[in-house]
């Protein structure tokens, strides 16, 4: 195996972009061909139980005669919002804390970017300014990769087996929709798929998503008195009547919101589209009933106009299971300690697949990686973090 730099490199240069509009799963051809290379780098290890499912998922184990095992999770996609496949990244080794030009119109700034600050004497890498660099997840990746390499020759010195799963197109929310605990074959897990090593999350939203469906009263404008119901109009008189304060841009740590994601509007025809997030699941009902209310009142006063909310649950918070099984944040909380390191558990204000596993009976907290800013232009990995990492799952694992 290369060395953990080299390794990151090698899989950032190939652009694995999942695809919001596909109908396939994975979502992009890429995953699979990815998929096959990464299934390729641990036979090369030597490890002989590895293979890609028919769902492009990659399951991997390791057995040194132990009664449990670890799993280790992480994605193979990285999000449409900017093309990946970055082949002239920078290194900067001892970052001084000064703004870095990416290119001729982007420089990554600590006065924008806070969490520069808290990279200053650690090795970085960035963008070119026009590429995502692909830490979330490929640093979680090579982080497992270099674990792996580790492992295979210390394998009798540690008390738990090893298991490891890649999982396609979890951008777009689909990284666990085929991913098989059967498969997994693991005591407990972690998906590693976080901003800075020193937070670890098995708090998220509850979410759910909401469709109002207005369908108004067409005529001609010059004759449309007391005839025409306008759906467009509705929509805005309904978006108007929501709680002010309780929107993304307002909110923040546990504070959940109900979010206009999508408004698509005509006279005859109108669609609201809203998630609605709390990591309370009481106060996720009332977002709920306060939807429900309004669109009530909506039909109340317009009655000639057929009204439609449709109210879907997606995923819950993982909180409500690891507050009665603290096994899994026990075993990390060891190794943090082992290595001198400290970790911080902060609520994720999203989801993570971490959750939907944990429900599935595979406790599955998630734990950081060393990446900033992903989605972006901006995105910034710590290779001394993805480094420190590696030593904390030795000892996790020890």
């Amino acid at each position: 195996m290369k060395d953990l730099t080299s390794l990151f490199l090698d899989l950032i240069s190939f652009d694995t972009m999942s695809d919001e509009n596909s109908s396939t799963y994975p979502s992009s051809s890429s995953q699979l061909l990815f998929a096959d290379k990464l299934v390729d780098l641990i036979k090369e290890e030597g490890v002989e139980d590895v293979y890609k499912d028919e769902w492009g998922v990659i399951y991997a184990h390791i057995n040194n005669g132990s009664e449990k095992t670890i799993g280790l999770i992480s994605h193979m996609d990285t999000s449409p919002s900017l093309k990946g496949g970055i082949k002239n990244p920078r290194i900067i080794n001892n970052y001084d804390g000064n703004p870095i030009k990416l290119n001729d119109k982007y420089v990554l700034d600590s006065g924008e970017f806070p969490w520069l600050k808290e990279l200053i004497n650690e090795e970085i890498i960035v963008t070119d300014g026009e590429h995502l660099l692909g830490g979330d997840d490929k640093a979680g990746i090579a982080i497992i990769l270099t674990f792996l390499s580790y492992y295979l020759k210390k394998k009798d010195q540690f008390k738990y087996n090893l298991a490891i799963s890649f999982t396609p197109d979890e951008e777009i929310g689909k990284g666990a929709l085929h991913f098989d605990i059967n498969k997994m074959k693991a005591d407990v897990a972690y998906t590693l798929d976080g901003g800075s090593i020193y937070e670890g999350n098995y708090e998220n939203f509850n979410a759910s998503s909401v469709k109002l469906l207005i369908e108004g009263v067409g005529v001609h404008p010059g004759s449309a008195k007391d005839i025409m119901i306008n759906a467009a109009s509705l929509g805005v008189e309904f978006a108007f009547l929501l709680p002010k304060e309780m929107v993304p841009e307002k909110t923040e740590g546990h504070e959940g919101f109900i979010h206009l994601t999508e408004f698509n509007g005509a006279v005859e025809r109108a669609v609201l589209s809203f998630i609605l997030r709390d990591h309370d699941q009481e106060k996720l009902k009332l977002k709920k009933e306060i939807l429900i209310k309004l669109s009530e009142e909506l039909k109340e006063k317009y009655p000639k106009a057929n009204i439609k909310l449709e109210i879907n649950d997606e995923y819950r918070n993982m909180f409500d299971y690891f507050k009665n099984d603290m096994h899994a944040i026990d075993l990390i909380n060891k190794a943090y300690i082992n290595t001198e390191n400290k970790i911080n558990y902060t609520p994720i204000r999203g989801g993570t697949d971490g959750a939907t596993i944990t429900y599935m009976g595979l406790p599955c907290p998630n734990l950081g990686v060393g990446d900033f800013a992903a989605h972006g232009r901006y995105e910034t990995v710590s290779l001394t973090q993805m480094r420190k990492m590696v030593e904390i799952l030795k000892s996790l694992f020890a």
